[in-house]
């Protein structure tokens, strides 16, 4: 064999096309694999959310998502320079449109906030407003502020309870202010010695005070219901205290267990029932409004205060019941 010609060129030949092949495929694959475990991760996600939260929790994640929501029958801004579209069934959207007719458009699923109240006449409730929790899940909610973990809670019903924990406080302070004030009118001189026949008692309907006979005080002789003037006075004290709240007031009668003699056609039924309209009147000729009165009932011989006793004068009683206008979470107990 010849020896080359120093003069002669040298061709090398690389071969490097299965190399390139190999590392455009490598880098692909990698890349699809990893935006589908993404969005395999993102939809299990999804799944489980859906399976967790409650129909509320779901509301609020969407009112996050879409802070604004195109409103379907209102166009413009709110309050004085409020529109209108040209129907009910949305808004147009196309200026070729015709006047009575709209393009529907998708509508996010989330009514927007801004400017709802302005849309409700005053005195008028918001029928988007959340309703108040049911008992069970006030027992849950109840838990829930305790320590406990509640996972259907939602941020609605959180909400509503809290605010009706808060009127019952407040309500409830109410009638320990007026239970001072009652106690402090007891002290007047003309009213000396009524005091011991007052019971004042928390009950779950509300505050009770029952007015009963003593030996040294009695609203009504005995088989009457005239009230007599130092009753009259009591009423009239009572009256003013009890219109500085807004509660209803429940009226009851009640006598001992002494029953008519013979086959009277008045008898104990007819005794208390009258009794407790002329409590009645007494309270509204004091200034009581007629709209706070909210029951009248005579209970004869029924419900005896001292029940070992018929015959104790204190059965003889003229109840006022303050009735609670938010129920109370548990019944509270007699003093």
């Amino acid at each position: 064999m010849a020896a080359p010609n120093k003069d002669t060129p040298i061709i090398l030949r690389r071969r490097g096309g299965e190399h390139e092949e190999h590392e455009e495929h490598g880098g692909t694959w990698k890349i699809a694999y990893a935006d589908f475990v993404t969005a395999m991760m993102t939809f299990f996600l999804l799944m489980w959310l859906l399976s967790v939260t409650t129909p509320e929790q779901r509301n609020g994640l969407a009112e996050y998502f879409n802070p604004v929501a195109v409103s379907q029958e209102h166009s413009g801004a709110d309050g004085i320079l409020a529109g209108r579209s040209v129907d009910d069934s949305g808004s147009l959207t196309s200026p070729h449109a015709e006047g009575t007719r709209s393009i529907p458009v998708a509508a996010p699923p989330v009514v927007a906030s801004v400017g709802k109240d302005d849309r409700n006449p005053a005195g008028v409730k918001d029928p988007m407003a959340a309703p108040p929790p049911s008992p069970g899940r006030k027992a849950e909610l109840r838990d829930l502020l305790n320590g406990g973990a509640v996972v259907t809670a939602g941020v609605d019903d959180i909400q509503a309870y809290m605010n009706e924990r808060e009127a019952a406080a407040q309500e409830q302070r109410s009638f320990e202010r007026l239970e001072r004030e009652i106690a402090r009118a007891l002290s007047a001189p003309d009213l000396r010695g009524v005091a011991d026949s007052l019971v004042v008692q928390q009950v779950p309907e509300g505050m009770r005070i029952q007015i009963t006979d003593r030996p040294q005080f009695s609203m009504f002789a005995v088989g009457s219901a005239q009230m007599n003037e130092k009753g009259r006075r009591l009423m009239q004290a009572l009256s003013t205290i009890l219109a500085s709240v807004p509660n209803g007031i429940a009226i009851s009668g009640h006598t001992d267990g002494l029953a008519y003699g013979g086959a009277a056609k008045y008898g104990n039924w007819e005794l208390s029932s009258d009794r407790a309209n002329a409590a009645r009147r007494e309270l509204l000729a004091a200034g009581l409004p007629p709209s706070r009165i909210k029951r009248v009932e005579g209970r004869a011989d029924l419900d005896h205060l001292e029940s070992g006793n018929p015959l104790d004068p204190r059965n003889r009683r003229i109840g006022l019941t303050l009735l609670r206008q938010v129920p109370a979470e548990s019944p509270h107990r007699a003093q």
